[in-house]
């Protein structure tokens, strides 16, 4: 056996005992606890309209609160497996608590609608997004929403009323509208709210300047928010920018961008891992095929966590088309294409 020397005696450090390891001991004490990771107590399982269900969650003290039209992502194991979505809070943080909605379509949310109860214990992370209202708004304010995009809506039409005296006006199409209840509570105590709610299996109205033009004629007035189905998402999008207002739309979409029709095959390097592959469509999903594990959560260009920095080449962004040609730019992998060769530092 070889005698260790006097110089690596000296420089010596005993390993720190990993974080999970003492997740795992806390956990077993109790399951909120941990060193750093946010948790969250499930105290209410409920079911509401158009096929959700509304969980009410407790926060361990890691939590750093959030405000009205922000969102969480969620980590749940199913089958041993961790899988992370995120979820608008409809919830205020006047409350006390956390609240989502979620529809169980996904492997996500079917786990939470159905397979969490009250005094289950899942992850979350910080409250994270920019689909807010600013605490000096004076405008009037428009939110627009189709099916599960009514979820951000309801804390920004609260805290938009409790703020100012201004107009506040939904216009919200859905099959089976949820929230009703709520908000007919909020015109009842806001005379300045009003709710137009669109039953689309009663009606073949849709979304069009003449009917928004009906419901709220002085829109261009407003600032709006829209979130919901692709089809809204475009059509709002469209005509604020041909009305030249396109600056007092904020949006957001919950369904993750589309390919440009004509994306091509194009060589994709990660610097750092020395690794290449071809990529049609967003760079994650390409990395993802070609065995490559990056960083991730909710797929749709909200949460950041896929952020990488693209050392040269062309990009396109998905949700706006924005081609980027710049050099040590941050992207979102998962709502970035490349348009011929990209070397990003991963």
């Amino acid at each position: 056996m070889t005698a260790l020397t006097q110089s690596q005696i000296e420089n010596y450090r005993p390993e720190w005992i990993r974080e999970d390891f003492v997740d795992f001991v806390l956990g077993q004490l109790n399951p909120l606890w941990s060193l750093r990771r946010v948790k969250a107590r499930v105290e209410r399982v409920e079911l509401i309209a158009d096929g959700m269900a509304k969980l009410t969650l407790i926060p361990n003290g890691h939590f750093q609160g959030y405000v009205a039209g922000q969102y969480i992502l969620v980590s749940v194991q199913i089958d041993g497996v961790t899988h992370q979505r995120s979820y608008s809070l409809v919830s205020t943080p006047e409350e006390g608590k956390l609240c989502i909605a979620v529809k169980p379509h996904g492997k996500v949310s079917s786990y939470l609608a159905f397979r969490t109860h009250p005094g289950s214990v899942i992850e979350i992370s910080q409250a994270q997004g920019d689909f807010v209202l600013s605490p000096d708004n004076r405008k009037p304010v428009l939110l627009i929403a189709s099916g599960s995009g009514i979820t951000p809506m309801l804390s920004l039409a609260r805290q938009a009323l409790e703020q100012s005296s201004q107009p506040v006006t939904l216009l919200y199409y859905s099959r089976d509208p949820a929230f009703l209840s709520e908000f007919n509570a909020l015109k009842q105590r806001y005379p300045q709210f009003t709710a137009h709610c669109v039953n689309t299996l009663e009606t073949s109205e849709r979304f069009s300047p003449e009917a928004l033009q009906g419901y709220c004629p002085d829109y261009r007035d407003h600032l709006t928010f829209v979130c919901g189905a692709e089809q809204l998402m475009a059509a709002v999008n469209a005509h604020w920018q041909s009305a030249g207002i396109q600056s007092q739309l904020i949006s957001e979409s919950f369904l993750p961008p589309k390919a440009s029709l004509d994306a091509m095959d194009s060589p994709v390097t990660f610097r750092r891992s020395q690794r290449q592959f071809l990529a049609t469509g967003n760079l994650l999903e390409s990395a993802e095929q070609a065995g490559l594990k990056p960083a991730h959560g909710c797929r749709m260009g909200i949460c950041n966590t896929c952020v990488c920095t693209k050392t040269k080449g062309t990009v396109r962004n998905q949700l706006t088309g924005e081609l980027n040609s710049d050099t040590n730019v941050p992207v979102r992998l998962c709502i970035t294409e490349a348009v011929g060769p990209v070397d990003i530092d991963l």
